[in-house]
């Protein structure tokens, strides 16, 4: 009997604790108070010798695979795709990434045809594509990257991070050696993935808080890894005082 009644007691006491102890705010939150990544990238196709009606040069740029805006190298004219882009075309940051997009053309059209003009095999591959890429994390670490390929498939990547050259297709080997041996392409790809991209994404973030959910462990998931751990932890300090509570109680029944 006495048992059943403590067991009675300890339910009730559990029943009237905060909801703090049963339910707080997810874990791995950011500084904005969102989860997981935010992503950058920025697609180019660079085609040097273009048919009449065709563009030369575009990039198409998306954050969290989020299309917002598109690029017209030639023409040197970026057009809005959407809300994201609408919020945050008329900032500093958005001048300042049309006028690196500019820069980015350039320099992948003339390394294209340096490439052209030193390499018959790659006479084959018309158009050069190119992506540049960052991550920002919610510890706040960021990485970065470029992919470059033709004909849709990519064939060497460099990794900002610890600016490495990587061949991802076999017989790409020959485009690999020269370009990791150019120190001037090396810290352009660097700074504008590893510095540009990042800076844009930062500043960019400042205005795109509501409507971005970054990549990552959902919200459920993150909130039952919390309740479980909450409780592992909050437990042990309860029991003591609804112990107490109990033994209060015995001793006040038995008088």
């Amino acid at each position: 009997m006495a048992s059943a009644v403590g067991a009675a007691l300890v339910l009730a006491v559990l029943a009237q604790l905060p909801p703090l102890f049963l339910c707080a705010a997810p874990a791995g939150l950011s500084r904005d108070g969102t989860f997981g990544t935010h992503s950058l990238c920025y697609d180019f196709t660079v085609n040097p010798n273009p048919a009449p009606g065709q563009q030369w040069c575009t990039a198409r740029a998306q954050v969290d695979q989020k299309t917002f805006l598109s690029y017209d190298c030639g023409m040197d004219k970026v057009k809005s795709l959407s809300a994201l882009g609408g919020k945050v075309n008329a900032t500093v940051t958005w001048e300042e990434q049309n006028t690196a997009l500019r820069d980015m053309g350039q320099m992948l059209k003339q390394k294209l045809a340096d490439i052209k003009a030193e390499n018959p095999r790659a006479r084959d591959f018309p158009i050069l594509e190119g992506r540049m890429s960052c991550q920002l994390q919610s510890s706040g670490a960021t990485s970065g990257s470029w992919q470059f390929g033709f004909n849709g498939q990519m064939r060497l990547r460099f990794d900002s991070d610890n600016r490495r050259w990587t061949e991802v297709h076999p017989g790409s080997n020959w485009m690999k050696e020269k370009w990791e041996k150019d120190r001037e392409v090396t810290e352009f790809l660097h700074r504008s993935s590893k510095g540009d991209c990042r800076a844009w994404l930062v500043k960019f973030l400042e205005h795109w808080k509501a409507e971005l959910e970054p990549t990552g462990p959902s919200s459920t998931t993150t909130d039952t890894t919390f309740q479980k751990s909450a409780a592992s932890t909050l437990i042990p300090l309860t029991l003591p005082w609804i112990l107490t509570c109990f033994i209060k109680w015995a001793s006040s029944s038995s008088t």
